[in-house]
Formats: structure tokens, C-alpha cells, sequence
């Protein structure tokens, strides 16, 4: 995990100063506006703008960004605007007014965990966005906070402080104290209800969703599993399969995008639908799979001839100029495919190992089963 620092600017560390606070007579909306004006127009074009409406004093879209992006109650701010871009692009400015009754610290934490998680969801699927949040602004001018994710970082910090009197800023720099990072949720799907109306036929017990959800698995299994394959070559099969037949979920705008039902039914997920569907194939198949959750991500291992391999089918299907590639023969598709555990360290896969099974195989990659497929 990235370690952060506090760093308050050398004045404030004189013998004796007594730094006054920092006062504005601009909104959150003038903070804003100053700030991405110092940055090119296409960064400007690209935002979606969220604002309080200051005579209603209510936004129900900002209240809920805030809370849900950087864990910050509606009591927790006095003023605020938000602006990021839509699709998959990391793109982001917000600018805080904290309240008198607000943890500045903790809000300083949660911005800073966010920009984490955001890293952590970019990292794979689009590397160039990810660099873009390994170098976001995070800056403090007494209780206002700014988040910029922007093209010219100096520009951005400038135009903050200018919009001061009394300035001093804290800034949140790599290599210092460790910032606690909230857990994300990453919600495990329970294949055991659809696994066991497949073996049995009796669908009755199923909800609508799950016996849409079996149905979706039998056409897939029908299709593309035959008795003669080998286990290797049926779990590469669905592997190319969901690549094949997957969108990411760039805007997180499908509902279940972490559910089978998103993936299968109506063709779009996040990380934990990929590895959610993946899972319920292997059982389907009788094939020993496990499901790994991490720092902000979920991927699977699964077990061919005793020995355990890694399994991303998520970042399998890595975004940009192979979206529309099929996934057969296409090396790009299968770089996650039957990796050791040791491999997704040094690709950015970050988890607990404790109580997690490790992937140190290497006799069914998918070199060895492409070269027997064809």
C-alpha cells in the first residue's frame, strides 16, 4: 500500500510562528472555476460539474457523491463542488469547505484513500489513468480541501493558494506515515443455489434472477464445453468466453455489475462480476476454484492436477485497442491466465496472504493449452 505524509509548508515549522488561518471570501464554485481555469479547455469540456444550490443549501447529487467517493457526511462540509469525467477516465476536481464540527484529519485521510482506490480500479485497465491519480493534487488551505486530478498539476496548486490570504497548505507527499484505508466491500455471489439446481433440474427454490442466471450458464455450457475437453481446456474455454462476451462497466452504472446476472444477462460488470461469474463456472464444472479479494480488486484461483493457479479475467479484458478483439490466440487476453501468485505481485495486485491459497503452478499456462486447442 502507498504510504502518505502530512506536510505542512516550511513556514510553519519556524521556532515561534504562530501561522494565522488561511481566509477566503470565494465559494467553493469561485475556488473551482479558478482552478480549472488554469488548466487546458479540454480538461474543462470533460468534467461533469456537480454544485450545492447555496439558497436551497441542497444537492442530492453532490451530498451522494461526497458521501459515497470520499466517505464525507453531509455534516462534514458547509460548501462544496465536484466535477469528474464520465466513463473511464480518472479525470477529477473537488474543492471543500469542511464544518467547525468536521474531523479534518480523517477528511484529509478519506480523500487520500480514495485516490488510492481509484488507482487500485485504473491499475490494469487503463495504466495511463492510473499515472494521471499516482501524481493527483491533494492540497489544504485551513478547512477548505482540494482534489485535483488534472493535466498541470503546478497550475492547479497556484491558482488554490492565490484565492487565499494567510495561506499555508498541507499536502499529502509519498513516503511518510501510513494513512488507514477503509475496506472496500467487494460482495461474493453464493453459487451454491445455482450449482445445485443445475445437478438436480429443479429450479423451483430459485429466485427470477438466479434462474436467469442458470439459464445464461447452460447456453454457455451446451455451446462451448465438450465431454472429450480436459479440465484445462474448459475453464480456457469460459475464461475466452466472458472475455468475449463482457463490457467493463467504465461509468459503474449497471446495478449488477457485481452479479452474475450483469455479466451473463445483460453483458456488463466490474471486477467482482468477472470473478463472481468465473467462480459459479468452475463449480458448475466441478473444477476447485477459489475467489481472492484485494486491495480494491477480486480475482480466482483454480486447481488443475493438484497444483493452483492465478487467474484476472478481469484484466484479461483490458480496455482501449483491444476491446473488440477476440480473445482466442490473442496474447493480450490471457496475461493473467494461469499466473503465479509471485506474477500478480509484480503486476500491482495487492492482498492479505494470510489464509489465501498460493498460485505456483506452471504446467497449464495458456501457451501449454493453446498450443494442445489448436
Amino acid at each position: 500500500m502507498k504510504r502518505l505524509l502530512l506536510l505542512l509548508l516550511p513556514a510553519l515549522l519556524l521556532a515561534g510562528c504562530t501561522p494565522q488561518e488561511p481566509t477566503t471570501d470565494a465559494s467553493a464554485i469561485e475556488l473551482g472555476n479558478a482552478v480549472a481555469e488554469s488548466q487546458p479547455e479540454e480538461f474543462i469540456q470533460g468534467l461533469t460539474p456537480l454544485s450545492l444550490d447555496m439558497e436551497l443549501g441542497t444537492s442530492e447529487e453532490l451530498e451522494t457523491y461526497l458521501l459515497a467517493s470520499y466517505g464525507l457526511e453531509r455534516t462534514d462540509w458547509t460548501d462544496a463542488v465536484a466535477a469528474y469525467s464520465e466513463g473511464f477516465q480518472a479525470s477529477e476536481l473537488a474543492v471543500i469547505q469542511l464544518s467547525e464540527k468536521a474531523d479534518v484529519e480523517a477528511a484529509e485521510q478519506g480523500l487520500a484513500a480514495y485516490v488510492e482506490r481509484r488507482k487500485a480500479e485504473f491499475t490494469g485497465y487503463a495504466p495511463e489513468e492510473a499515472a494521471k491519480l499516482e501524481e493527483a493534487v491533494l492540497l489544504r488551505q485551513g478547512r477548505w480541501l482540494l482534489l485535483a486530478v488534472c493535466p498541470d498539476l503546478e497550475a492547479a496548486q497556484a491558482a488554490f493558494e492565490d484565492c487565499f490570504e494567510n495561506g499555508y497548505q498541507v499536502t499529502i507527499q509519498s513516503d511518510g506515515v501510513e494513512v488507514s484505508e477503509p475496506p472496500v466491500e467487494l460482495p461474493r455471489y453464493d453459487t451454491a443455489p445455482v450449482v445445485e439446481a443445475y445437478r438436480t433440474g429443479d429450479t423451483s427454490s430459485l429466485s427470477g434472477t438466479d434462474a436467469a442466471v442458470l439459464e445464461a450458464c447452460k447456453q454457455v455450457l451446451d455451446q462451448y464445453i465438450t465431454a472429450d475437453m480436459t479440465v484445462g481446456q474448459k475453464e480456457l474455454a469460459i475464461h475466452d468466453w466472458m472475455i468475449d462476451h463482457t463490457a467493463y462497466d467504465e461509468e459503474h452504472s449497471n446495478p449488477n455489475h457485481n452479479h452474475p446476472y450483469g455479466l451473463l444477462v445483460e453483458g456488463t460488470a466490474v471486477c467482482m462480476g468477472y470473478t463472481n461469474t468465473f467462480q459459479l463456472f468452475m463449480d458448475l464444472l466441478d473444477i476447485p476454484c477459489v475467489t481472492v479479494t484485494g486491495v480494491g480488486h477480486a480475482w480466482n484461483l483454480v486447481q488443475l492436477d493438484g497444483d493452483w493457479y492465478a487467474v484476472d479475467v478481469t484484466w484479461d479484458d483490458p480496455l482501449g485497442s483491444y476491446v473488440d478483439v477476440p480473445a482466442a490466440n490473442e496474447k493480450e487476453h490471457h496475461r493473467y491466465f494461469n499466473v503465479t501468485s509471485d506474477f500478480l505481485r509484480e503486476t500491482g495486485h495487492e492482498w492479505d496472504p494470510e489464509g489465501v491459497l498460493e498460485a505456483t503452478g506452471t504446467r497449464w499456462t495458456w501457451q501449454v493449452l493453446r498450443t494442445r486447442r489448436s
